[in-house]
């Protein structure tokens, strides 16, 4: 039986590179972008046959179960549900200084974006044996290893506070689903170089960061209500 994958924000950076390692892998991967143009663009650059764009904006309820009524066109499963989109707004711009509109704006993607992707999706996660649904964070929205100045110091409230809150979404729905499945987990690839950061350098490329994720995917370990790096479980 065909399994199948749907990877938002997946047009550029880590997400697109997430869907070519699971199209390679045999999964027929929905590559879930919000701008039309550019998700047609990327799945042409993959030429890949098991590789089909679906248009959807995280912070759209409307978009979210268009996207529903398409992926359910072709399957009545989804055994990978990976909510990689996510906007960092606030890169160099000071916690106190943030302004109120810029912090909605992250936990409007960050947050209730990734909630209300879950929450369409669950039923078709769950009727896939063995269905993941892995959310990308950040180390730096671990509140342990960012006060020990365990991940890189960037200080920002909208970006890091809004995945923290992503992280305590996946602790809470792994408490409700418990043993029975499905299983939802937290991935961070850590410091890769990607828009998101401005192409910052010095980060891995996104062939290495995606595979941290891929990896975690196709794991037959149960990471339920776990947020995972690249060296196994990482602290609250």
């Amino acid at each position: 039986m065909t399994k199948f994958a749907f990877v938002t924000g997946a047009n550029k950076g880590i997400g697109l590179e997430v869907v070519r390692q699971l199209a390679e892998k045999e999964y027929h991967v929905f590559l879930g972008a919000r701008n039309e143009e550019l998700g047609n663009l990327a799945v042409q650059t993959l030429g890949l046959s098991n590789v089909s764009f679906i248009q959807v904006d995280v912070t759209n309820t409307q978009s979210i179960q268009d996207s529903f009524n398409q992926i359910t066109e072709m399957t009545d499963h989804l055994d990978l549900l990976i909510n990689n989109a996510g906007i960092a707004p606030d890169f160099h711009i000071l916690p106190s200084e943030i302004k109120i509109d810029i912090l909605r704006q992250a936990f409007e993607v960050n947050f209730f974006g990734t909630f209300q992707m879950i929450q369409t999706f669950l039923p078709l996660v769950k009727k896939a044996e063995g269905g993941k649904i892995i959310n990308v964070t950040t180390d730096m929205a671990s509140q342990t290893l960012f006060d020990r100045g365990e991940t890189a110091s960037i200080n920002i409230l909208g970006y890091n506070s809004s995945k923290t809150a992503n992280n305590s979404l996946t602790l809470t729905l792994g408490k409700e689903f418990g043993n029975g499945g499905p299983e939802i987990f937290g991935v961070t690839p850590g410091f890769t170089t990607t828009d998101l950061n401005g192409n910052a350098p010095g980060g891995r490329t996104t062939t290495e960061g995606a595979k941290i994720i891929t990896d975690y995917a196709l794991s037959n370990i149960n990471y339920n209500g776990k947020i995972l790096n690249a060296n196994g479980i990482m602290p609250w």
